[in-house]
Formats: C-alpha cells, structure tokens, sequence
C-alpha cells in the first residue's frame, strides 16, 4: 500500500507512470505559523519584491504578538474559499476542510480534513527528508534525482535577507499561545504522520508501477 510511506500534504503536482499524486508540504503546525509570518506576515512581499526604496526595518514590521488569527492578523472569512497563504491558526484544517471558521472548537473540520486526507495516494512528511534515507528511497520511488534540492519561491531570499537584517525575536508566551490555539492541527499533524515509530527505521518503499493504479480518463499525462 502507497500508505506505508507515510502520510503528507501539496505543493506540487507529480505525474509519473500515469498516477497524478498530489503533494503538499508539512511542517509541524507552530513552526509553520512563525515561517508564514517571517515570510508573508512581517512585511507586506510586494513592497520587498517591487518597492526597490523600500528598506525593511524593526519601525515598519508588523508585531509577531498581532499573528493570532486564522487569516494571520485577521479572521478567515466563512464564506470564501480558505487561501493557505497568510494563515497563522489551523491552516492544514482550513486547508483540507475548505471551511474557515467553526461552531464546535474545529471539531466538525477536524473530521472532515482528516477524512479528505486520507484519501490521498501517497503522504510525504516534510521533515523526514532531513533524513537522506528517506529522501533517497523516494527518490528510487519516482525514478528521480534531486527531489530534495531546495526551491525557490515568491519572496523568499528578499524576505530572508530582511531577517537577516533585522532579526526576529520570538516571544516565547506568543509561542505557547499559537501552540493552544493550533491544538486541532497538530492533532491532524500526529493523525497523519503516526506510521512510523521508534528511532531506527528502514525505508524500504516499492518501485513505482502504473499497473497498481486505476487509469483516470480525465486526467492529462504530463511526460
């Protein structure tokens, strides 16, 4: 079962051998918050990006303290689709649920992200790729090389030079706060990432083999 190799969420699409498996990055919960602010939160992107006046500074940064809310600094809405980006509180929840709010302490989203998560093909967890076994045997798996190679984004080496200018001092009661309240997602985090245990782990994950595998006529394979 494609199951074994452990479960994960996307942020990139993989067609191979006629299978599309949808991926998505994972990242323990808290950790996630704070790298969304450092990134999306602190300063506004488009000024780091296009506003070559524009210098970054501790005056001009928004508060860490404010990066409280499901939306980052505000509420999701509940009526639009959930956006990942600029999400400080249950995002993979918001995510997989595709609700942004709840009556029931995200409960009833709690359920339905799992349910919808589970039913994808193949769960990679983020943090496992420090490991160089696991990032070889998926790479065996795919047939590929370099799929842990770092990537580029949006913002991201203007963002990190900000921080180097101005580094981010973490607040440890803020910390502990946005660990209360992402309860729920790291509950789904544990939920989706539990099929290992103990320290010592062998990956021994089977090659690719689009005869496994229903064809999807709706689908475009992508050579």
């Amino acid at each position: 079962m494609l199951r074994v190799l452990c479960r994960i969420l996307a942020i990139h699409h993989w067609i191979v051998l006629n299978l599309m498996v949808l991926s998505l990055t994972i990242f323990i919960q808290v950790e996630r918050s704070i790298s969304h602010f450092k990134y999306e939160g602190r300063w506004d992107c488009q000024q780091l990006v296009k506003n070559d006046s524009f210098v970054p500074t501790e005056y001009n940064a928004k508060p860490f303290e404010a990066w409280r809310e499901t939306k980052g600094f505000v509420k999701s809405p509940c009526d639009e689709p959930f956006s990942f980006t600029g999400c400080a509180v249950n995002c993979y929840i918001q995510t997989f649920a595709g609700e942004g709010c709840t009556s029931n302490e995200w409960q009833s989203e709690y359920e339905l992200a799992l349910n919808r998560l589970m039913r994808y093909n193949l769960i990679f967890v983020y943090e496992m790729f420090k490991d160089e076994g696991y990032a070889q045997a998926i790479e065996d798996f795919f047939g590929v090389e370099g799929f842990n190679q770092a990537s580029d984004m949006f913002c991201g080496w203007q963002a990190h030079e900000a921080h180097k200018k101005v580094p981010l001092v973490v607040g440890f009661d803020h910390v502990m706060r946005l660990s209360k309240l992402n309860q729920m997602d790291t509950k789904l985090f544990k939920e989706a990432t539990d099929c290992w245990g103990g320290d010592e782990v062998e990956y021994s994950f089977p090659k690719a083999n689009a005869n496994r595998f229903a064809a999807q006529q709706n689908r475009t394979v992508v050579e």
